[in-house]
């Protein structure tokens, strides 16, 4: 794969899904010695304008500024293989076009997981963060009248609407250049899935990297108290930056517990499907891959 200029340049991306492993594939990649990932991993650069219009509740922006978007990307040296990984691309339309207009020669990965899990997933993470006090079947049967319970049904559902996601990428990307990858594969045959990965982009494929790690697995906060001050990104970022990785680690395990997940009832979970149903049928045709599973 070439660089699209004579600059270092991203040529491949990971566009999502999200909660829909790209967390694990990026550290994954990451460790391959072919391979250079941004040395931030969700800069969001292509998304950028189309979130701040929206002006989402997570009020992370991104990066807006294009020199300081390449300067993620300087030290990568004679790595053949150059990404980054921002899940808001895959929902955006302006996103697949600005990439394809700054970068036409990209190769694109995309990881697609049963959209009812993804849901319920996205669900529990934006909870236990504390952006979401609703309940998930409030969100999904539309019992709200703020815009920002429309962009709860817009995360929460929306996002797993994969058919013309995924449909707009192989358009402007062709199908030889888009990789899809579903996050049940992933998750029971890490290694093979990887191997693929590799092979796609044209590295050595023989490389094995440790697939036994796991990387942003549920845990929730010990209290109201402390989820109330999880939810400050700018305190998490500071933890990860200020503190070694292992007393990082200890302090999450003080203040998170692995609590379950919230799951919705019979009812809920008959009603996501019958939402998801027509797209995955369509999805289905466009990738010949039976999903029936999903169904």
């Amino acid at each position: 794969m070439d660089n699209t200029n004579s600059e270092l340049s991203p040529n491949f991306f990971i566009v999502g899904a999200p909660k829909a492993g790209t967390t694990s594939l990026y550290h994954y990649l990451e460790a391959h010695p072919q391979i250079f990932m941004s040395s931030v991993k969700e800069p969001n650069y292509f998304s950028y304008q189309s979130s701040l219009n929206q002006n989402l509740y997570y009020k992370e922006r991104g990066i807006n500024n294009f020199e300081e978007y390449i300067s993620l990307f300087e030290k990568a040296g004679n790595k053949k293989a150059i990404g980054e990984a921002s899940v808001s691309y895959l929902f955006y339309p302006e996103a697949a076009i600005n990439i394809k207009n700054a970068f036409p020669k990209s190769r694109i990965i995309i990881m697609l997981r049963n959209p009812v899990e993804r849901a319920i997933s996205h669900y529990n993470m934006d909870y236990k963060l504390g952006y979401v006090d609703l309940t998930f079947e409030n969100v999904i049967k539309k019992k709200y009248d703020s815009n920002l319970n429309k962009l709860y049904y817009q995360q929460f559902i929306e996002l797993g609407l994969y058919y013309n996601q995924v449909k707009r990428y192989i358009e402007l990307f062709g199908r030889e250049n888009v990789l899809i990858i579903f996050f049940e594969d992933f998750k029971n045959h890490a290694p093979r899935e990887v191997k693929k990965i590799f092979e796609f982009l044209d590295v050595d494929s023989g490389f094995q990297t440790d697939t036994n790690a796991k990387y942003n697995t549920f845990k929730t906060p010990r209290n109201p108290l402390i989820r109330s001050i999880y939810r400050i990104k700018f305190l998490r970022v500071v933890l990860k930056k200020l503190f070694p990785q292992f007393i990082s680690d200890l302090i999450k395990s003080i203040i998170l517990t692995k609590n379950k997940k919230k799951f919705p009832d019979e009812a809920t979970m008959k009603f996501l499907k019958q939402i998801y149903t027509p797209d995955i049928k369509q999805l289905e045709k466009l990738l010949n891959r039976d999903l029936n599973t999903w169904q």
